[in-house]
């Protein structure tokens, strides 16, 4: 029986023989044990499948899931060209398995339950495609080596048909494979100097040459640079298999001279755990070998993984966040691959920031569906909002963070509201044919904002109290400048926990949080706590009492805020209380600067001061502090 790209194999067994003897080269010799088994029904399986119907884009990503479960975090790739003996096999037929071939490595071994589950005798429930394509044509007898034993594993046909498959199971350590040395020496490399032992897993895939050796490998290689040139393979590679942290691919001969041709490799410069969720900042970096130029880049990124606890039996699912910060210039198309193919959800945070999310929870989108009510159900509010918090703990406002973050990547990933309102206006610039629809999250802001406002995530500039929550902190909301400088120093010099928020952050805290902790600094706040620390203006320069005045009666028309205060300007630089008993006199001048020329300086203390801006002069000059101090309007 035949298939496209597949060498004639011996008919299909109908009726599967419980056991059967390998094909001898002397009867007289005693080979290792041969089993006819059911097709393996674990995730090696799926490998074999993989390379006879699938792409190579699928292959590759099958053999990376394989190492995530088997716990590996380092995964080698070797491009074999030998020119070894092929004259000592297990049987004659496998010459042709004996040429070029795809070695990968795994640094985790097969534990004796998954030997048993991968290759014990039990039956198939497996329901495969029928169909296979062309791709790089599997031969007989695929190798998988793992601690001291060795499987020679026949896919052809039956992994396909469901039909028993032929397994020869060696162990190293207590069979005899001298007969099979050329066969055996495939794996040299990797084996101990006893010949015995691999600490890891290996499998072998022997390419068969329908093309040139050649040509079969330049065109392996070039899958491989495809695959890991995609944004969505590494994105898979980030949110599917966290264990992995190196992936090497070589070119050799005779595993004595290598060539690296592409190597990835990930780790975490930071990262911080509690109950729920686990934040790290990762930096990646992919190097590749090109016409004989090394090429590398590097990109870092924030992940985020969320563990939610159902009521209902006590399960767990994650949510992973994922977001570029400095990501690399990869292609955007897949192998054909349409939007409903990926395997994550593309959300919009800002207008230049997309975010990464998956859940292992089952979501099932249909055109009807409204993604913010699949969002809640995962949670996505509180694992965002608790994303945010444990991004804060990675940022220290007061040293230099990993990656050079800052305290405003906080800021800015907060939603904000008017921005996301323009870009749901304009939300068909987001959208691509040949990527995953990216989503907007309008409909879920306000309860964005209500799990935000349920953190600490505010950092407060007062010496001491560093990130606070909101029924803590008080807002200081005036623009940058020195009004805010001067309040912030008085309220910090008070022990106030001051923290200064952005616009969108206030607003976005004021409409859906807990309105009842918010507390945003007034005209009131200043007044209160200048009148329980008048010591602190003995510390404020000429500029900084004025800029409070300011900031006072020109924000608020109550009068009596500055009652007992001294903060009214005199032109010879110095302050009077305004009060209502025993009040000073002072005379207001028409703001013509020669007047004061007429008195002596010591007579200036009786005039106010005619250099401040003109809104405060004006405010001072009005009816409203007739009687906070005696004062007279003269006019020249």
């Amino acid at each position: 029986m035949k298939h496209d790209g597949l060498k004639s194999e011996s008919p299909k067994t109908t009726n599967p023989i419980p056991h059967s003897p390998l094909p001898s080269i002397s009867d007289e010799k005693q080979y290792a044990k041969m089993r006819v088994i059911s097709s393996p029904v674990f995730q090696l399986r799926d490998i074999i499948h993989a390379l006879l119907t699938s792409s190579s884009y699928d292959l590759i990503s099958t053999f990376l899931t394989y190492g995530q479960l088997l716990g590996a975090s380092s995964i080698h790739g070797y491009l074999v060209d030998p020119t070894n003996d092929t004259q000592l096999l297990i049987n004659d037929d496998h010459t042709s398995s004996q040429g070029i071939a795809l070695y990968v490595t795994y640094d985790m071994k097969l534990s004796d339950q998954q030997w048993k589950d991968q290759f014990g005798i039990h039956e198939s429930t497996s329901t495969k495609s029928k169909n296979p394509t062309t791709f790089f044509p599997l031969t007989d007898y695929l190798c998988i080596l793992s601690g001291s034993r060795v499987i020679f594993y026949d896919p052809n046909e039956r992994i396909i048909n469901e039909d028993r498959a032929f397994v020869s199971i060696f162990d190293l350590e207590t069979d005899d494979v001298t007969a099979f040395k050329d066969q055996f020496s495939k794996l040299d490399y990797f084996l101990f100097k006893s010949k015995t032992y691999y600490n890891g897993t290996l499998i072998r895939l022997p390419l068969r040459t329908i093309l040139t050796q050649k040509q079969t490998l330049n065109d392996l290689k070039q899958q491989i640079y495809k695959y890991f040139n995609l944004n969505n393979s590494l994105i898979d590679l980030l949110l599917m298999q966290l264990n992995l942290s190196t992936i090497d691919f070589d070119y050799t001969r005779d595993f004595e001279i290598f060539q690296r041709f592409l190597s990835y490799e990930k780790h975490s410069i930071s990262s911080i755990h509690d109950n729920q969720s686990t934040t790290q900042i990762i930096h990646l970096t992919l190097s590749r070998l090109i016409n004989e130029i090394n090429t590398s880049d590097v990109s870092c990124w924030l992940l985020s993984t969320h563990t939610n606890q159902s009521d209902i039996g006590k399960s767990k699912t994650e949510l992973k966040l994922l977001l570029p910060l400095t990501p690399l210039s990869l292609a955007s198309e897949s192998h054909n691959s349409s939007a409903q193919s990926y395997k994550y959800q593309l959300i919009q945070i800002t207008s230049s920031r997309t975010l990464y999310c998956h859940s292992t929870a089952s979501v099932n989108l249909s055109a009807k569906d409204d993604l913010s009510t699949h969002l809640r159900q995962m949670n996505f509010p509180q694992a965002y909002a608790l994303f945010l918090k444990d991004l804060s703990r990675l940022i220290k406002p007061t040293i230099t963070s990993p990656s050079n973050l800052s305290i405003d990547l906080i800021w800015e990933l907060m939603p904000d509201i008017d921005e996301h309102q323009r870009l749901w206006n304009d939300k068909h610039q987001y959208t691509s044919q040949s990527q995953p629809q990216v989503h907007l999250i309008n409909k879920i802001i306000p309860d964005m904002w209500k799990e935000i406002g349920k953190q600490e995530l505010f950092y407060s500039v007062t010496d001491g109290w560093g990130y606070v929550a909101i029924e803590d902190m008080i807002i200081n909301n005036v623009e940058a400048g020195p009004i805010q400088d001067v309040l912030t120093f008085v309220f910090s010099e008070a022990n106030a926990p001051i923290v200064i928020l952005p616009s969108h952050v206030i607003n976005g805290l004021c409409r859906y949080s807990n309105k009842q902790y918010l507390q945003v600094m007034t005209p009131f706040h200043a007044s209160e706590l200048l009148a329980k620390n008048s010591s602190l203006l003995l510390r404020l320069s000429f500029q900084q009492k004025v800029s409070l005045l300011k900031y006072i009666i020109l924000n608020d028309p109550d009068p009596s805020l500055v009652l007992e205060l001294e903060l009214l300007p005199l032109a010879n630089h110095t302050f009077a209380t305004f009060q209502t008993k025993q009040a000073i006199t002072v005379y207001v001048m028409d703001r013509n600067l020669n007047f004061l020329k007429l008195f002596h300086k010591e007579q200036h203390d009786r005039f106010l001061n005619p250099m401040i801006d003109q809104d405060l002069f004006d405010k001072l000059s009005s009816k409203n502090f007739q009687g906070k101090t005696d004062m007279y309007i003269v006019l020249f």
